[in-house]
């Protein structure tokens, strides 16, 4: 099972429970390498220091699951 797999399963589990809190947004350019993650286009370097990013902010997860089931419902 893929990383993004694993995103969407936790946001179908948790849909409910995240709605009801307000999430941090993350910063334009965090937005843009989250995006360019969940599309596969971030370098691995890059991969790791959002990861570490991610680690001190776990709302970035369910903003970058989100980003994933958006883009699987325009395929």
């Amino acid at each position: 099972m893929n990383t993004f797999q694993i995103l969407a399963q936790f946001l179908q589990r948790a849909e409910g429970e995240v709605e009801g809190r307000e999430l941090q947004e993350p910063a334009e350019e965090t937005k843009l390498q989250l995006k360019r993650l969940a599309r596969g286009e971030l370098a691995e370097r890059e991969q790791t220091g959002l990861f570490t990013e991610m680690n001190s902010h776990p709302d970035w997860i369910v903003w970058l699951a989100r980003e994933v089931k958006n883009m699987r419902a325009t395929q």
